[in-house]
């Protein structure tokens, strides 16, 4: 993983990379039994940081009796949903989205999921507007008129899609919207069947990567600064926030590409017993430079962060973890 701490790899061996990180967390076949983290579709930041937790717990497997395994989802909403029904024992998701789910708003309501606690913060993700050059998608205004795929009803990227449009002065019958699940955009975006799409991702990304490495080419739409500061004044869990270009040398632009980011969350229900809980804590935070080293999304991650989550609260098991360690009070 040193080559993408220099941001000079090409596409090939950024592509092969990820492919071996994602490679243990699905192996089949384990005499342990498995708890799942629902991760998201396997082009995004969320399913490679899963499998590298997994990676790091899973040395201990023999000694612990259990295994962690990555599994894709649909995105966010699904998660929540499925860790607070038991179908998954973690999962991860913007802490936008838990909070809301917490206090059941949005997709939540009347449902409030209030079973939810924290176990580690975790990467960045920001809002990142991929679009084809030739349509000349300067900012987001100019998506009037275009096929924009915003992603999939229970996804991040359609919640914030949806809101930023309209927030931009894009409404609904100004555009052509689609409701792909992002991890096809790249495809579609390549095929001339849209001509832009949203998606709330850490960074490097497997379709960002995609998308700028075929023969139309692509750019990164910057959020207006008044945009910027009308959606981070309303929540203080989103945070202004830069699009790194440099992990993608085929894209028309470099340079700056101003957005919003909101912190990821790896989240359980209360009832997830606490020492399994303390003991994956333990094991990711112990060997926490090699966690840094699985995946560049994670390069500027600090133990303040892991620990640092408040819009829902922490498991007991993650809070012994953090207090016994000076973390947390």
């Amino acid at each position: 993983m040193i080559c993408f701490s220099r941001f000079k790899c090409p596409a090939l061996p950024f592509l092969t990379a990820a492919i071996l990180l994602l490679a243990p967390a699905t192996l089949p076949a384990f005499p342990q039994p498995s708890l799942s983290i629902g991760s998201g579709n396997i082009t995004g930041a969320n399913y490679a940081v899963s499998s590298a937790i997994a990676k790091i717990f899973n040395r201990k497997c023999a000694d612990y009796g259990m295994r962690i395994a990555t599994a894709s989802s649909q995105g966010s909403v699904a998660d929540v949903d499925s860790v607070a029904e038991g179908k998954a024992a973690f999962g991860i998701a913007p802490i936008v989205m838990l909070q809301r789910a917490a206090q059941g708003v949005g997709p939540w309501k009347g449902k409030a999921r209030k079973e939810l606690r924290a176990v580690l913060g975790l990467h960045m993700e920001t809002v990142t507007i991929v679009a084809a050059a030739d349509r000349e998608i300067k900012q987001i205004g100019d998506l009037k008129g275009k096929r924009v795929n915003i992603g999939a009803p229970g996804s991040i990227d359609y919640e914030y899609g949806a809101i930023l449009l309209q927030l931009s002065g894009v409404n609904p019958a100004d555009a052509t919207l689609s409701e792909h699940p992002v991890a096809l955009a790249s495809e579609l975006l390549q095929k001339n069947d849209i001509d832009a799409y949203v998606y709330m991702v850490g960074h490097p990304n497997l379709s960002v990567l995609e998308a700028s490495s075929g023969k139309r080419k692509v750019l990164l739409v910057p959020l207006d600064k008044p945009l910027i500061e009308q959606v981070t004044a309303g929540n203080p869990l989103l945070l202004p926030a830069d699009v790194p270009t440099n992990f993608y040398p085929g894209l028309e632009h470099h340079g700056s590409v101003p957005t919003i980011g909101v912190r990821a969350v790896l989240f359980t229900r209360a009832d997830m017993a606490e020492e399994t809980v303390y003991r994956l804590v333990r094991e990711v935070m112990t060997n926490f430079d090699l966690l840094r080293r699985q995946h560049p999304v994670l390069q500027g991650l600090t133990p303040r962060d892991a620990a640092g989550v408040t819009a829902i609260p922490l498991h007991p098991g993650a809070e012994r973890y953090f207090r016994e360690v000076g973390l947390t009070p």
